[in-house]
């Protein structure tokens, strides 16, 4: 387990929603946005709504992938891999805190209920800063 650093977590709340990449059965990849919370130092945390081809590849293969990074200068970015878990109808998807989905339509809140929470154990952690000395360095 590897912790993130301060400044990546910042990032991260400051985002609400991320691009969370997965590997599809045929190894194609898959991006898709996921509205996610820090959980701790360790952990994010994300609700699966519509059951389709993320939650299908985390199903077949685990593993996730976000990244985030800091829209102004001085600029700053990161990936971060990790072992995906899934729960369903536990205190884990109970505990996900409702201004995660702030702003959402009524449609997705009814969708809310039968949601799945997916917890990322984070792994490694990569620097994606632009520049030739830092960019694809792991970091943690």
């Amino acid at each position: 387990m590897v912790t993130m650093p301060d400044g990546l977590i910042a990032l991260l709340n400051g985002w609400h929603t991320v691009p969370v990449a997965t590997t599809g059965a045929d190894g194609m990849p898959n991006v898709a946005a996921r509205s996610i919370t820090v959980r701790d130092p360790e952990t994010i945390v994300w609700g699966e709504l519509y059951f389709m081809q993320t939650y299908e590849n985390l199903i077949r293969r685990p593993v996730a992938s976000v990244c985030a990074w800091k829209w102004t200068p001085p600029f700053t970015a990161y990936q971060v891999k990790g072992r995906a878990t899934i729960h369903r109808d536990d205190e884990v998807t109970a505990a996900l805190d409702r201004s995660v989905w702030a702003g959402h339509t009524g449609e997705f809140a009814a969708r809310i209920e039968r949601m799945a929470a997916v917890v990322l154990t984070v792994e490694e952690i990569y620097d994606q800063t632009p520049g030739i000395e830092a960019a694809g360095e792991r970091i943690a």
